[in-house]
């Protein structure tokens, strides 16, 4: 797979790639990213940001901060990586649906 970065359709690539029988496949920009560690991340700085950020009029320190995203980690609800995990199957027959392009997920 490529994504179309410029060292990717370079024509030596393409190239070196054919006399291997390798032929990539186009990926869309923007595809989806389905890795669920991106929905748990989101939820973390939703929830540091909440219950951190609002009341500071500066940045946190990085013992602050260390304790924010460990106390988020902590915290995260087994009912929304459930929720997550049910979602999946959905999310990926979303991205087959939209051949690999853009999804409400």
């Amino acid at each position: 797979m490529q994504d179309g970065a410029l060292s990717h359709r370079n024509l030596l690539t393409i190239e070196d790639l054919h006399e291997r029988r390798i032929y990539p496949i186009d990926w869309p920009p923007y595809s989806p990213d389905l890795n669920l560690i991106e929905k748990v991340w989101d939820w973390m700085k939703d929830w540091i940001g909440d219950r951190y950020l609002k009341n500071y009029d500066r940045k946190l320190s990085y013992d602050q901060l260390r304790e924010a995203v460990r106390a988020a980690w902590d915290t995260i609800p087994r009912s929304f990586l459930s929720q997550q995990i049910d979602l999946m199957q959905k999310r990926c027959q979303a991205v087959i649906d939209a051949q690999g392009g853009h999804t409400l997920y």
